[in-house]
């Protein structure tokens, strides 16, 4: 019997069997098949900034002088000293206003400044500002208030002008002030307003409205000739305005007529260098020192005065946030708004 025809047959069937199983399994293989997915970009690589002091990220120094368009020259010299003390890349930038340069200070663009006391105590409870010299001034680091009064008035005075210190507390000494009018300097004065005001508030003594006499020679001459004020006050320790030349001119005799009843502890710091809180201690120390030579050199000393509205500097000491304090709890009494107070 001839089996061809059954061979053919059955390899027809295998042959229709395998490809009916190979379209089974790519059938059911097919839904459970992960899709290509596009391919996951290698990580950026963020390049690391340069260290604050390199010159594509130089340290910025703040300033508000009195005219910064005429000043550039004179920045531009400190920023070249700075650098070549410090091997550091340092610049100086001059502002219109004290609060421009607290927006400087919080946005980045400046991290170390000459702050004013007032303005410092703003900068700092901001987080902006750390204080790390204090300047010498007329041959102190502090200043403060004192009371003055026409010698003929019925005064006590509770001030010994041999040691230049009082001789009694605040309390005694101010309570013979109630109810009598006061020659204040100006409003915005620490220690021809702000410091001696804040005392007579504290011992709740209450005066009269005070005269704004502007200046610190005018207080001194309305005390002088009687019937403006009762008493006055203005700054101490620093100095005295009863011997100012513009005084001493036609009044010769103003310091006798004129006498001191009483005078505060020395708490009003000077001017002072502050940092922003995240330069490092390394970079804080490097322009500290530089600083301090500076101002012991004639030439970049007269610099550093022009850049400060004539404010000389005799020389710097290191101190911290707490020599503050004593000013900060005296003008507690007043609660200020200090972003009214910007430059003092």
């Amino acid at each position: 019997m001839d089996t061809t025809p059954l061979i053919h047959i059955r390899t027809r069937l295998l042959a229709i069997l395998c490809i009916l199983l190979v379209v089974g399994l790519a059938t059911c293989s097919s839904p459970n098949t992960p899709t290509p997915e596009s391919q996951t970009p290698p990580p950026t690589i963020t390049p690391t900034p340069p260290p604050l002091g390199h010159p594509a990220h130089p340290l910025v120094i703040g300033f508000v002088p009195d005219d910064p368009t005429a000043r550039q020259a004179e920045a531009q010299a400190l920023a070249s000293a700075l650098s070549e003390r410090t091997m550091l890349s340092v610049q100086t930038r001059l502002f219109e206003s004290y609060r421009s340069l607290l927006e400087g200070l919080e946005k980045g663009s400046v991290h170390a400044a000459f702050l004013p006391p007032l303005t410092y105590i703003e900068a700092h409870e901001k987080g902006l500002a750390q204080v790390e010299l204090l300047a010498n001034h007329f041959g102190v680091y502090f200043y403060g208030s004192m009371f003055l009064a026409n010698a003929e008035s019925n005064f006590t005075r509770y001030f010994d002008p041999a040691t230049n210190r009082s001789t009694a507390p605040a309390e005694t000494a101010l309570q013979q002030l109630a109810d009598l009018r006061p020659c204040w300097v100006e409003p915005t004065s620490i220690a021809g307003y702000l410091l001696p005001a804040a005392l007579l508030k504290h011992h709740h003594i209450e005066t009269l409205p005070g005269v704004i006499a502007q200046t610190p020679s005018a207080v001194v001459r309305a005390l002088y000739i009687k019937g403006i004020c009762d008493f006055g006050a203005t700054f101490a320790i620093s100095g005295d305005p009863r011997t100012a030349s513009n005084v001493l001119g036609d009044l010769p005799d103003a310091e006798q007529r004129v006498i001191i009843l009483w005078q505060t502890e020395p708490i009003i710091p000077n001017l002072n260098v502050s940092f922003h809180p995240q330069v490092s201690t390394v970079l804080r120390n490097a322009v500290a020192q530089s600083l301090s030579e500076i101002a012991g050199e004639t030439e970049l000393n007269t610099v550093l005065t022009s850049l400060n509205n004539g404010y000389a500097i005799q020389a710097f000491k290191r101190v911290d946030d707490s020599v503050y304090d004593p000013l900060r709890e005296t003008l507690s009494v007043l609660s200020l708004d200090l972003m009214d107070l910007l430059g003092r």
